[in-house]
C-alpha cells in the first residue's frame, strides 16, 4: 500500500495535530471544580472531566474485525449462479441446477447430466457427471474418466466445449495487465493518465479506469490482487483461479484503542472515516505553557497507523499527552511531542465507538 496519495494523507494527519482544540465535550462529560484559586472574587473555574468506556464493539464483534468488510463489487456470486431448481421447468426432462438466474439448466438424463437454455433447446447433451458454473461466461465439465474441461458461453448464447489443450484466457501466462491510457482534449492537449486492468482477451476488467493501480499481496486466497485509486477512494481488487474479482474498499489505516487494560483493533475501511478522523485532529492543539512529557506507561492511549513503507503514527494518551512518528521509507524516523487538552482524548474515544463502530456493526 505504498502510494503516494496514502502517503500525503499521512503527512497532512500528522501536522494537523498542532492547530486549534474545540473543546467539545462528551455527553458523559461531568463538570469537577479545579484547584486554581479565585481572584477578586471570580468562582473558581469549572473544567469537564472527560469520561470514556472501552469501544463495546471491539467485545462484541471481535471475530468481524475484518479488513475485506465493504464489498463494492463482486462479479461472480458461485451460489446464486449455481442455483438448486427448486421448480422444475420442463415437464419433459428433470433440471438440477439453475445457471444465470434460470438463463440454463442442467438436466439429468440417466447418469449424466446436460445443459438446457431457458427456451428448451439442448445446449449440450448429457455426457457429464458433474457441470458447475465457474465464470458469468464458463462451464467447467466433468468426464466419466474424471477429467475436466471447460465449456464456453459465447456472445450469442451459444456454449461451445474447448477442446483438449485449446486456449482458455484465464489460464494463460498473463491473465490480467495493468495498462495506461492518457486522454487527450478537444483541443488535443494531452491530459491526466489513466490505468486500468485488461484481461488476456483484451477486455478491461469492471470497466473502469483508475488514478493510480498497483499489484499487492493480501492475506486471503487470491490468484492475483491489486490496489487501485479511484479520486479519494482506495480499493482491493482481488481475483479467484478463475479470474472473477471482488471489490472492496480498502483500509486507510489502523486504530489501536487501550482502556482500563483492554485493547483493541480494526481497520479503518472508509474515506469518510479517514476525513472525519483528519477534521477531528484537526481541531486538536498544544496546551500552552506544556513543555514535559505528561505520564505514565499504564495511561489509556489511542494509536492511529497510516501509510506502510512511509508510515506515520499517532498516540494519544488519556493525560493529554500526543506523540506522533513519522518513518520514511528508508527507515528514517521522526519524532514530534505535544499535549493536547484531555478532553481531544475522550473525544476520540467516544468518535471511535460511536461512528467508526459502523464500519462493522451495521453490515
Amino acid at each position: 500500500m505504498d502510494v503516494k496519495r496514502l502517503a500525503a494523507v499521512c503527512v497532512m494527519l500528522a501536522a494537523a495535530v498542532f492547530c486549534s482544540c474545540s473543546g467539545k465535550s462528551s455527553d458523559d462529560s461531568s463538570f469537577v471544580t479545579t484547584t486554581a484559586p479565585s481572584t477578586d472574587e471570580v468562582p473558581p473555574v469549572q473544567q469537564e472531566t472527560p469520561k470514556y468506556t472501552f469501544p463495546s464493539f471491539f467485545v462484541d464483534d471481535v471475530d468481524n474485525i475484518s479488513l475485506y468488510r465493504n464489498l463494492v463489487a463482486n462479479s461472480f456470486d458461485s451460489q446464486k449462479m449455481n442455483a438448486a431448481v427448486t421448480e422444475q421447468p420442463f415437464s419433459s426432462m428433470t433440471c438440477e441446477t439453475s445457471f444465470l438466474s434460470g438463463t440454463y439448466y442442467s438436466y439429468v438424463s440417466g447418469d449424466k447430466k446436460g445443459i438446457v437454455s431457458a427456451d428448451g433447446n439442448i445446449m449440450l447433451s448429457a455426457n457429464y457427471t458433474e457441470i458447475v458454473l465457474v465464470r458469468p461466461d464458463t462451464f467447467l465439465l466433468t468426464t466419466d474418466s474424471g477429467a475436466q474441461v471447460y465449456a464456453m458461453i459465447e456472445e450469442n448464447g451459444v456454449i461451445t466445449p474447448v477442446e483438449e489443450g485449446g486456449y482458455v484466457w484465464f489460464e494463460s501466462e498473463d491473465p490480467i495487465q495493468i495498462k495506461l491510457t492518457t486522454e487527450d482534449d478537444d483541443a488535443g492537449q494531452t491530459g491526466a493518465q489513466q490505468y486500468y486492468l485488461e484481461s488476456a482477451r483484451g477486455k478491461i476488467v469492471y470497466s473502469t479506469y483508475w488514478d493510480y493501480i498497483e499489484t499487492i499481496t493480501l492475506d486471503i486466497p487470491s490468484t492475483a490482487a491489486f490496489s487501485a485509486y479511484l479520486g479519494e477512494q482506495y480499493y482491493y481488487i482481488v481475483f479467484d483461479k478463475y479470474y472473477n474479482y471482488k471489490i472492496y474498499e480498502g483500509s486507510y489505516g489502523t486504530v489501536e484503542v487501550s482502556v482500563g487494560g483492554q485493547t483493541g483493533r480494526c481497520f479503518i475501511l472508509s474515506s469518510e472515516h479517514l476525513n472525519e478522523i483528519s477534521s477531528m485532529l484537526d481541531s486538536f492543539g498544544a496546551v500552552n505553557g506544556s513543555v514535559s512529557v505528561p505520564g505514565s506507561s499504564s495511561s489509556d492511549y489511542v494509536q492511529f497507523v497510516f501509510g506502510n513503507t512511509n508510515r506515520s503514527e499517532i498516540t494519544i494518551s488519556s493525560d493529554g499527552f500526543c506523540y506522533i512518528e513519522e518513518i520514511d521509507p528508508e527507515g528514517m524516523s521522526h519524532k514530534y511531542f505535544t499535549v493536547v487538552d484531555k478532553l481531544c482524548f475522550s473525544d476520540v474515544v467516544n468518535w471511535i465507538d460511536k461512528e467508526l463502530s459502523q464500519e462493522y456493526t451495521e453490515q
